[in-house]
């Protein structure tokens, strides 16, 4: 059995301790190997309704071409008749639904 001074310190165990201390120290500093990950996005049914009316609509023309050239010939042969109570009635309509705007 070995005795030891009272006054000795266990060097071997706080040299460990700094090895250890060191090793983690150094492995906190080295990056980490950062995974790229992309952004996705995700459709509900809904959008995708959305997406293919919109498409749809873009598609149809503003104006009708054989529907004005139709109407333009019934104007010139004076064919052309109209319902003078119901232009009366969508005009009343329709200032009436702006007032409640």
């Amino acid at each position: 059995m070995e005795i030891t001074p009272k006054d000795s310190v266990n060097i071997e165990a706080y040299v460990n301790q700094v090895q250890d201390k060191d090793k983690v120290d150094a492995a906190a500093e080295q990056p980490e190997k950062q995974q790229t990950k992309t952004d996705t996005v995700v459709l509900s049914d809904s959008a995708k309704r959305v997406q293919e009316a919109q498409k749809e609509l873009a598609s149809i023309p503003d104006v009708r071409e054989d529907k004005v050239a139709q109407l333009k010939e019934q104007i010139e042969n004076n064919t052309y008749d109209m319902d003078e109570e119901k232009i009366a009635g969508k005009m009343i309509s329709d200032a009436l639904m702006n007032d409640l705007a």
